[in-house]
């Protein structure tokens, strides 16, 4: 049995916690949201009153915090090194840049190891215990860590510190611009007054196959904001990135035009494929 505290808990952590409470394992739960941390206890973990307090004991503290949350998780009052112990392993899950992990790193009290291994795969491969870590560290931290892990899904050791940030980030790239492909195709779909699911199915045909049956796959919901803001944390890893990187700059504009068509509507991933993400007048 190992003592873990989960930080963060959202729709990731909720389909995470029972596998690890399934197996076995003491499992702690803080989220700055109630109704998460009743979400959390539901699902078999003890919660706790601050990061500090679920990191008190724990040998591994899993943080799944979206990365402009992660200096006040960490490093704020109440936050988990004010109660990590001296041999903990952190492990970072968070889609972010390497400077912010390294200030999470530079914060971190002597003896604590921090690992980054951001996630591929959403809420369904998290449920289905399918979610890939891209794991960045030392070979002995991530040897430690791996058996909990793979009770979630699988490990890929793919380097140093930071390492697994960076190939997430580049990996970004590449889902950005399909995704704001996707729906730039169903824009010119609106101009031509063609049909969406026609459109979707000739895209499925081809390349595009994986990503349409992404799109289309409501079983695995996420919301589109979460999208747009790992497109921010993307653009903000690098300096001047409407020159460095265009593709995804103007593949952050359509995602953010497209999560904030309708004030009184919060769009999930799956919009991206209906009119409710299409630009005036053609909703």
């Amino acid at each position: 049995m190992t003592a873990i505290a989960v930080i963060g808990v959202g729709d990731m952590g909720a389909e995470m916690i029972p596998h690890l409470v399934g197996a076995g394992h003491e499992v702690t739960a803080f989220d700055v949201d109630p109704d998460r941390n009743r979400l959390a206890s539901e699902r078999g973990a003890q919660v706790a009153s601050s990061g500090a307090a679920a990191a008190k004991g724990a040998e591994i503290v899993l943080g799944l915090v979206m990365s402009d949350q992660l200096d006040a998780a960490f490093n704020g009052p109440g936050g988990v090194f004010e109660g990590i112990g001296p041999d903990a392993i952190v492990v970072v899950t968070s889609t972010t840049t390497p400077q912010v992990l390294e200030q999470v790193r530079a914060h971190a009290p002597q003896g604590t190891r921090v690992l980054d291994a951001p996630i591929v795969g959403g809420v369904r491969y998290a449920r289905e215990r399918a979610v890939t870590f891209l794991v960045g560290g030392p070979a002995a931290t991530v040897t430690a860590v791996t058996p909990v892990l793979s009770e979630l899904g699988h490990v890929r050791h793919v380097g140093d510190a930071g390492a697994g940030v960076a190939y997430k980030l580049i990996t970004n790239v590449a889902v950005m611009a399909a995704e704001a492909g996707l729906r730039e195709a169903l824009d010119l779909a609106d101009v031509f007054g063609m049909d969406y699911d026609t459109a979707l199915d000739l895209m499925a045909v081809g390349p595009m196959a994986p990503v349409v049956t992404r799109a289309r796959d409501t079983t695995n919901p996420r919301p589109l904001r979460r999208s747009a803001q790992d497109d921010d944390t993307l653009l903000s890893s690098v300096p001047d990135p409407a020159s460095v990187l265009p593709i995804s700059h103007a593949a952050r504009g359509r995602l953010w035009e497209a999560v904030n068509q309708d004030p009184g509507f919060e769009p999930d991933f799956v919009d991206l494929t209906r009119k409710t993400t299409a630009r005036q007048p053609y909703r």
